[in-house]
């Protein structure tokens, strides 16, 4: 009994480690996420909702662009399971703590979980920053279909009551669809952070080989926070956006894609900061952060009109129809498909 007892606290022990280590672990810090939310919304061509375009629209999604931040210390369970959403610790040849490279992840995150734990890692350790991307996106994606169903339906609807109650949920919908951006936004923001990215998350770390003799300082929070406040401004953002690139590959080879960009920085990023790149006055600190918050700007402009594309033909409702099937009057009963029985 006294072994398995302090196995117990052991194991306790080890799990509030790793929830300090995934909380000490920030993203762009408020500033950044935010621009990053406004600009990629202000961004939206004509053919997006035009509910998503308007300036309160703007200023929703930056400011909730940095929920998963505000999320933090709520409580054990909570912190222990959201926490390690804002990274993936990639090694030096971009291969996860469980040895594969993100192309090679399982499909959900409970595999990759079982993966690591063959491996003596944990989860919180790691990070499962990509699988926060994709249920992020897809999450959208279902939001962006029921509203294009629902404001189809109230166009078209001569019940009043209906009508009415078509009318009040696109109403809500439009709520959701903002806040579920604006969470989007800030894992799209971490992604474009390098050191989200590696294992040198902070500081190059005193447990690996450093011929180059990279800063082991806590630089991470200095860098996103004081140094973009300082440094940055939302017309930077904007400027330094890339034009619009469809993902056609399926959101999980895209976001990996995306990651591996930005685990390709790391180095420079050390090395700028070794050459004093991020001291006061020196514009190639500054260049390099315009630089990814234009990335992550322009990349959440591309994930949600890759969202609202791929939502046509996300179903929705029970039984399950897509936006084709309601325009073609498919449905039997559009009203009890979405609202359901009673009430």
């Amino acid at each position: 009994m006294k072994l398995k007892v302090v196995k117990l606290k052991s194991l306790l022990l080890s799990v509030v480690a790793g929830v300090a280590i995934a909380t000490a672990a920030l993203a762009w810090g408020s500033a950044g996420h935010r621009f990053i939310g406004e600009e990629a919304i202000r961004a939206l061509p004509d053919y997006t909702p035009a509910f998503l375009r308007t300036p309160e629209a703007i200023a929703d999604v930056g400011e909730y662009a940095n929920e998963p931040d505000r999320w933090r210390d709520s409580g054990f369970v909570h912190d222990s399971e959201r926490n390690a959403a804002h990274f993936i610790d990639l090694d030096d040849e971009g291969k996860t703590l469980a040895g594969q490279t993100l192309a090679e992840l399982p499909r959900t995150r409970a595999d990759f979980e079982i993966t690591l734990n063959e491996k003596g890692q944990k989860i919180w350790k790691s990070g499962y920053l990509p699988y926060a991307m994709v249920d992020g996106y897809q999450q959208v994606v279902k939001d962006f279909a029921y509203w294009r169903v629902l404001n189809l339906l109230e166009t078209r609807e001569t019940d009043k009551a209906k009508k009415a109650w078509y009318r009040a949920d696109r109403i809500r919908r439009e709520s959701l669809i903002k806040r579920d951006i604006g969470v989007l936004a800030h894992y799209v923001g971490d992604t474009t952070q390098p050191l989200h990215m590696s294992i040198h998350y902070n500081g190059w770390g005193e447990e690996f080989p450093n011929p180059n003799g990279y800063t082991l300082e806590k630089i991470h929070v200095p860098l996103e926070n004081a140094f973009v406040d300082a440094n940055i401004s939302a017309a930077d953002v904007r400027a330094s956006m890339a034009p619009y690139e469809p993902c056609t590959d399926g959101p999980e080879k895209c976001f990996a894609k995306r990651m591996m960009k930005s685990h390709a920085l790391v180095v420079p990023l050390y090395e700028l900061e070794k050459a004093g790149g991020f001291k006061p006055g020196d514009p190639r600190g500054r260049d390099f952060m315009k630089q990814q918050l234009g990335q992550g700007a322009s990349d959440l402009r591309d994930v949600i009109l890759d969202a609202w594309r791929d939502s046509k033909t996300m179903a929705v409702g029970w039984p399950k129809a897509t936006y084709d099937d309601f325009v073609g009057g498919k449905v039997a009963d559009p009203y009890l498909t979405l609202h359901g029985g009673a009430g």
